[in-house]
């Protein structure tokens, strides 16, 4: 053997390389020969293969076949004929020490029973997998709950506990809640926690709040309603890079709320109501914030929004946030585009002046801004101008694009000529505007310098005129330009003839784009061949 072979360092990234580029029936059989092969590869080679296991199934069949069955007159389920000896428990451990990830689905209920459970935790030894670092929990049942007890040991870095792999939250009762209330000691270095505990009561709010307040070393939180005290908690931990947390019933005599001094990555915050954000961000500081992302659950029977809370909550949001913010989302649980009653679609009460978004010009440093859901009809060109300019470093501009609105845009092609002029790095623009040509020898069109990493933009329902012309100076401005997306046709909604047509519109956009787009690229190959040819110039 190799000398370059024999540290175990090297070994174990050998085999995570093909632990990680193969399927895992080809990798757990390669890594299985490799720890035969010599006394060399053993240990790493199982340290690899037993590093993270998706149930409990691959442990109990260690067991000798006389402990172990299946329940053929039941479900084919996992039982034990018998309680294993303490000899065969310490060949349990020979791999239950090599575990580092535990994932435990809902289907477990259909493959373990429970004498296995009963077994697992009366081991003889007092942590089942001592070594865990990464446990996502991904089951409801309280027949389970006293081996999740049991594999809560202080190694523990990462857990996530929720009702099943694709739900979001853990359904309360009071097993959950007392070994919730017992996480700070059981586990004292947690770094990224996920647990959303479902309900809207206090009590259950105190108690994940509780068990928030007990970890002090959270890199990641994703957690549902958040006390005061837990929030105060969460702002005086430097470690602290990425918070997701919900809100309800906010104070609103509180004026003093927790200020979160040290850099934070991401805040994500989710609120009942438009109104409940308000009163959250007017009590709580980000004061080193990079990215946040609002959402805001919307009341199917009633209005999107209240246009009178709009400004307490954006200049709450100007205030409380740091200036050098770079991403700014604001979304509907479920969007504005799901909506099709057409009262609400074709209202103008909804319509946001410029002022109402102007405490956001302030935020210059931002690369992201997403205010699809605003009705943007009163925001006018020379509006748009300023907010081009205020944010200069734009990438992404999603704006008054995620709803079917049926009113009349201020917004002309010429706004989207100024978001080209003034935001050089933008890649994604979604934005509804009133689409026609404009004079190509006038300011802004002639002194705009054209983007190339812009290849595809979302219209929503914007009106068009002349679809030739307009795909004509789009090629200009943005060369690289693919294709435009936007809304289908309304079916049950009589537009204004402003509205009819538009999906045909850009059809035709697209069409000539495609045109446009040919023609550029066989011009560049003849250009190249030219330019390659002996005595070109």
């Amino acid at each position: 053997m190799h000398v370059c072979l024999l540290p175990a360092e090297i070994l174990l990234d050998i085999f995570a390389i093909i632990h990680e580029d193969y399927n895992s029936v080809i990798s757990h059989a390669t890594l299985a020969a490799l720890a035969r092969t010599c006394r060399t590869f053993k240990e790493p080679a199982l340290d690899t293969l037993w590093k993270h296991i998706d149930g409990f199934e691959p442990l109990i069949l260690c067991f000798p076949e006389g402990v172990h069955d299946r329940d053929v007159l039941g479900l084919g389920k996992l039982t034990f004929i018998r309680p294993p000896f303490a000899r065969e428990w310490d060949i349990f451990s020979q791999y239950a020490h090599r575990i580092r990830s535990l994932t435990f689905e809902p289907s477990e209920s259909d493959v373990i029973d429970d004498r296995i459970v009963q077994a697992l935790i009366s081991a003889p030894s007092l942590t089942l997998l001592p070594n865990l670092c990464r446990l996502h929990w991904f089951n409801d049942q309280e027949r389970f709950i006293p081996l999740l007890r049991c594999l809560l040991v202080p190694t523990i870095r990462s857990l996530e506990l929720r009702s099943s792999s694709s739900g979001t939250s853990w359904v309360p009762s009071f097993a959950k809640s007392a070994l919730l209330i017992s996480l700070g000691a059981r586990c004292p270095s947690i770094r990224e926690f996920k647990c959303v505990y479902q309900g809207d009561s206090e009590d259950n709010s105190d108690i994940i709040s509780d068990a928030v307040c007990g970890s002090r070393e959270l890199f990641h939180l994703e957690t549902g309603v958040l006390n005061t005290q837990a929030l105060y908690h969460l702002a005086s931990l430097p470690s602290l890079k990425s918070l997701y947390f919900r809100t309800y019933n906010i104070d609103s005599t509180q004026t003093d709320g927790p200020e979160f001094i040290s850099q934070i990555n991401l805040v994500h915050i989710a609120a009942p109501s438009l109104f409940a954000l308000a009163h959250c961000l007017r009590n709580i500081r980000f004061l080193c914030c990079r990215s946040v992302a609002l959402d805001i659950d919307l009341n199917p029977w009633g209005a999107p929004y209240d246009p009178l809370v709009v400004p307490e909550f954006i200049i709450s949001f100007s205030k409380h946030f740091s200036p050098a913010l770079e991403h700014l989302s604001v979304s509907f649980e479920p969007p504005l585009f799901s909506l099709e009653d057409e009262d609400i679609l074709a209202d103008s009460h909804f319509a946001l002046a410029f002022d109402v978004i102007a405490p956001l010009l302030s935020l210059s440093r931002l690369t992201k801004v997403d205010l699809d859901w605003i009705c943007a009809s009163a925001i006018d060109d020379a509006s748009l101008k300023r907010m081009a300019q205020s944010w200069p470093l734009l990438q992404e501009f999603y704006f008054g694009s995620g709803c079917r609105w049926l009113v009349p845009p201020s917004l002309t092609f010429t706004g989207f000529i100024y978001l080209i002029q003034h935001c050089p790095a933008l890649r994604t623009i979604d934005m509804t505007f009133c689409a026609c040509s404009v004079d190509t020898n006038s300011e802004p069109f002639a002194k705009t310098i054209p983007n190339e990493n812009i290849t595809n933009i979302f219209v929503g329902m914007s009106p068009i005129v002349d679809p030739v012309a307009v795909a004509c100076q789009l090629h200009t401005l943005v060369p690289n330009l693919s294709g435009v997306d936007r809304f289908g046709p309304l079916l049950d909604v009589d537009p204004t003839s402003q509205f009819r047509n538009i999906d045909e519109g850009w059809a035709k956009v697209d069409e000539f784009l495609m045109v446009l787009n040919t023609a550029a690229k066989m011009k560049k190959s003849i250009d190249q061949v030219i330019h390659e040819c002996p005595g070109a110039p």
